[in-house]
């Protein structure tokens, strides 16, 4: 049974979680995918920190 999915922000992971949702009877898909919050504030982190070199 999957309960949810934690990835980073790649699209590839969107089309991942869509296969699933149609090869699993009762997984929800979309409502059940959560981009990983550590790697969005990296992101942010970095582009902050790009600014002061």
């Amino acid at each position: 049974q999957v309960l949810g999915i934690t990835c980073d922000n790649a699209s590839t992971n969107d089309k991942m979680v869509d296969t699933l949702a149609n090869m699993l009877l009762h997984f929800p898909g979309p409502a059940n995918h959560a981009q990983c919050l550590a790697h969005i504030v990296n992101l942010v982190v970095e582009i902050i920190l790009w600014q002061f070199d």
